[in-house]
């Protein structure tokens, strides 16, 4: 029987990798400007009332400060007994006997973890190919030069039961897992008015428990609507070449803690949640045969889902456009610098995420920064010595332009 887990929790970021000389002269930012603040960032929770309406996802009449703290209200949702979530933590899955049973826990459940949303995240993966030629053979490897991560679950919404989200039911017109095999228009529960929904989940969390099939299965799915992805990667593909970088970029929003299962009770339910058990199979290729075996076993409803909204309509939706907490423009005005100067680090984020006093440590340093390039270089009162200075820094700015035009990560 697998162990009950925890479902994975990203971390975030807080160590200052090594730097290689590259990155050193290329970046605007060293690590021994940062000043990381001591004081404990707010919790999103110390204002509740901070926000009354949407945002505008238009333009803002004044530029975000970056040096200011976001919002990053964050929590994820109960853990749930009995549950075990897969290796990437997509889908958590539980086999608590009540929630076969009784037709309230389950509802209850549901009605809880819907109000908890995804797990969002931003990720840039910058990848070169690099080859290697012994005498006559060559080959091709492939090196990572930066992953970075950022969490983004705050934007969906501004706490528990206050956000965006919306729970819909698989509608009468509609093919779908009403407790069958396949995706059918019937059964239904007799109830499809938007004012009677807590009705008509309740109707379908009994139909689930009166079912008397052996091996069947209730699921809450959880999606993000309305992110204007393809503006936010055009933005965040700006900021890396800014770096002059030339290597192949990718851009994901992956999506976790995206669906929850519940499996009823028994032994096959207990062996297609028990991960070892699960790779014996893949390993062993047995899979071919048990999948198909569980697929028309197993009686399904996906009837619930919970729909996160960035903003309140699409980009190209009628109406104004706002945005439950920031836009996408007013995001990435606020992260664009600590992205660059992660990349430029060359930092690889797999398991951890850029936090938000990382972002605020570059801004304050880029700040410093522009102060101490304005202020004239001091004189020593020596002509010749004055001379040779201005000579050394001359030469170390058209040295470093050189370096910037070269670019780097490109493949070899």
């Amino acid at each position: 029987m697998g162990k009950p887990t925890q479902p994975h929790q990203p971390g975030v970021y807080r160590d200052d990798p090594d730097r290689d000389d590259a990155a050193s002269t290329s970046s605007a930012v060293l690590l021994g400007d940062i000043d990381y603040p001591d004081e404990e960032l707010p919790s999103y929770t110390d204002e509740p009332n901070a926000f009354t309406t949407p945002i505008p996802g238009g333009q803002f009449p004044t530029a975000p400060d970056p040096t200011g703290p976001l919002m990053t209200w964050y929590c994820p949702a109960p853990a749930l007994p009995f549950s075990t979530h897969d290796s990437d933590s997509t889908e958590i899955r539980t086999r608590f006997p009540d929630y076969s049973t009784n037709a309230k826990t389950l509802y209850d459940m549901i009605c809880e973890q819907a109000s908890y949303p995804p797990l969002y995240f931003v990720e840039l993966n910058g990848t070169h190919t690099e080859t290697v030629r012994n005498g006559k053979k060559e080959t091709k490897n492939k090196v990572t030069d930066f992953v970075i991560r950022i969490n983004i679950t705050h934007l969906l919404t501004r706490g528990i039961g206050i956000g965006s989200e919306t729970v819909e039911l698989l509608p009468d017109n509609k093919r779908g897992y009403r407790g069958t095999r396949i995706p059918v228009f019937t059964p239904t529960v007799g109830i499809s008015d938007v004012e009677n929904m807590p009705e008509e989940l309740r109707s379908w969390c009994e139909s689930y428990v009166e079912n008397p099939a052996g091996v069947k299965s209730f699921t809450l799915n959880r999606e993000v609507v309305n992110h204007d992805t393809k503006k936010l990667q055009h933005l965040l593909r700006s900021a890396i070449a800014g770096t002059q970088y030339r290597g192949h970029l990718s851009i994901k929003f992956p999506l976790y803690h995206k669906r929850v299962v519940v499996y009823s009770p028994g032994r096959i339910n207990e062996w297609r949640t028990t991960n070892w058990i699960r790779w014996v199979f893949y390993l062993t290729f047995l899979w071919v045969f048990a999948w198909p075996v569980l697929f028309f076993l197993t009686h399904k409803y996906e009837v619930v889902k919970a729909v996160y909204k960035y903003a309140n309509v699409p980009t190209d939706g009628d109406g104004e456009r706002y945005c439950w907490v920031m836009a996408e423009n007013e995001w990435y005005m606020m992260w664009e610098s600590a992205i660059k100067r992660a990349a430029l680090e060359r930092m690889v984020c797999k398991d951890r995420c850029l936090d938000d006093d990382y972002r605020i440590a570059t801004a304050n340093a880029d700040a410093r920064g522009v102060v101490q390039n304005s202020v004239p270089r001091q004189s020593t009162g020596n002509s010749f010595a004055d001379g040779a200075l201005g000579f050394l820094s001359e030469g170390a700015r058209i040295a470093q332009g050189w370096n910037a035009s070269r670019g780097w990560g490109a493949d070899s």
